[in-house]
């Protein structure tokens, strides 16, 4: 029985690590950043109302950015439409069930404008075929 103090240790600290918080990893920069390097240009504090902002924890040179949160390898889909007067606002068919198929952006997006859409979708320019 001295081997008992031993396992309900073992038991107690495999309870406590398995409740424990799982360290998330910090989420990758979800565009290209082809002539984007400056980070801070849209992430700084009140830049844009529609862009998640720098934490204030993170006090570090735009140069480390990267070094956390790795860039995709993959585009976003390019917007298969012309963008004129008539698809001025993304969100009148991007929406719970849109007409014609067009697809809900993720809740990500949620606060995103036409703007900051063509920031990462390809736009075809008006007047291109749709």
């Amino acid at each position: 029985m001295k081997f008992a103090p031993v396992v309900l240790t073992v038991v107690a600290l495999a309870a406590v690590v398995s409740s424990a918080p799982a360290q998330q990893s910090p989420p990758k920069t979800p565009h290209p950043i082809a002539g984007k390097a400056q980070c801070l240009t849209c992430h700084a504090a009140n830049a844009n109302r529609n862009i998640r902002s720098q934490p204030a924890t993170h006090q570090f040179p735009v140069t480390t950015c990267l070094g956390c949160h790795p860039a995709v390898t993959t585009r976003p889909p390019a917007v298969p439409h012309a963008l004129g007067a008539s698809f001025a606002q993304c969100r009148t068919c991007h929406k719970a069930n849109g007409p014609q198929g067009a697809k809900q952006p993720p809740a990500s997006h949620a606060r995103y404008n036409v703007a900051i859409c063509a920031t990462c979708h390809a736009l075809r320019p008006a007047g291109g075929r749709g």
